[in-house]
């Protein structure tokens, strides 16, 4: 069975239900609130696991109770946690505001996740040899993550990355990363390349071949997604016409589904369908890890919407 690697951020999520997102300098009145096992390189850690890949993770949790959550969390889905590092500092939180479309927006506290270093990826070393595909978001340090990239290619693993919160990206990241997925606001603020913009699509194969970036996978919600691939080609996909709860995991579900098919099949265009079924169960449900379908459940679904 093909192994995945998910090294990246841990966090517990708050979350607050509202009619509408607050306009700056307003208060308002929150429907519900909850909290629930989250943080991206987890959501996308739950995924490949639901999926039925063999998936571990690396990463750091405070000495609190929410760590421990986080951990128990990973062992109930079958993750291998034995890499995940138990910090003095407090482990990560996400506050995230949910309305009734199912927009949100969300503010993280990055805590642990920002503690964990290229050292300690070093001592991991062996795990990363041990492992098929090497999955990184930007929740964890910029450093960090390079040289995860760097020493997983060299290790001859596929990598893919997902470069969420955004910020600017080395030449290293580049170049050491298969499959960049990112959505259009990652794009204007990585690129500054902006959607409405009548070129885009034109502008990022530009900025890939300039960067010696493999393949680019641009995901847009209910616009649906457009995979730049290592042949120059550029294919757009469709999504699966659905009525959204909650779209918190949605863009970790994708990444983890893509890993998955992409492990199983070898074939970007068969991954990017498959993931976009995923993410669109995802949206009619609650919550992160827990809204992630198993793969019985996607199959139905794929099925019901021919």
């Amino acid at each position: 069975m093909k192994k995945a690697l998910v090294i990246g951020s841990l966090n517990m999520d708050m979350t607050v239900k509202v009619e509408e997102l607050p306009k700056l300098g307003e208060t308002i009145f929150g429907n519900d609130f909850y909290e629930s096992c989250g943080g991206k390189g987890a959501n996308q850690a739950v995924a490949v696991s639901k999926l039925g890949m063999k998936t571990e993770m690396i990463g750091m949790v405070g000495k609190d109770s929410q760590g421990e959550k986080l951990i128990q969390n990973l062992n109930k889905y079958g993750i291998i946690s034995d890499n995940v590092i138990k910090s003095d500092e407090l482990t990560g939180r996400a506050i995230i505001t949910v309305d009734r479309k199912g927009d949100n927006n969300i503010i993280v506290i990055p805590g642990s996740n920002f503690k964990i270093t290229k050292e300690h990826i070093q001592d991991k070393q062996d795990v990363i040899a041990s492992s098929d595909v090497v999955i990184l978001q930007n929740e964890i340090p910029a450093d960090t993550v390079e040289f995860s990239l760097l020493k997983a290619k060299e290790l001859g693993k596929i990598t893919i990355f997902n470069p969420a919160p955004a910020r600017k990206l080395s030449e290293k990241v580049f170049k050491n990363t298969d499959y960049l997925i990112l959505n259009e606001t990652e794009m204007e603020e990585i690129f500054e390349i902006e959607f409405n913009d009548k070129e885009y699509t034109e502008k990022i194969s530009s900025k890939k071949k300039e960067y010696g970036i493999k393949n680019i996978i641009l995901t847009l919600g209910d616009k649906g997604s457009i995979l730049f691939s290592e042949d120059n080609s550029i294919k757009k996909y469709g999504v699966y016409k659905v009525k959204a709860v909650d779209t918190t995991a949605a863009g970790d579900s994708f990444i983890g589904a893509f890993t998955m098919k992409i492990c199983e099949t070898g074939n970007p265009d068969e991954a990017i369908k498959y993931a976009t079924a995923v993410s669109a169960i995802v949206v009619t449900r609650q919550g992160a890890q827990d809204s992630i379908p198993t793969r019985e459940e996607i199959e139905k679904f794929i099925e019901e919407n021919k």
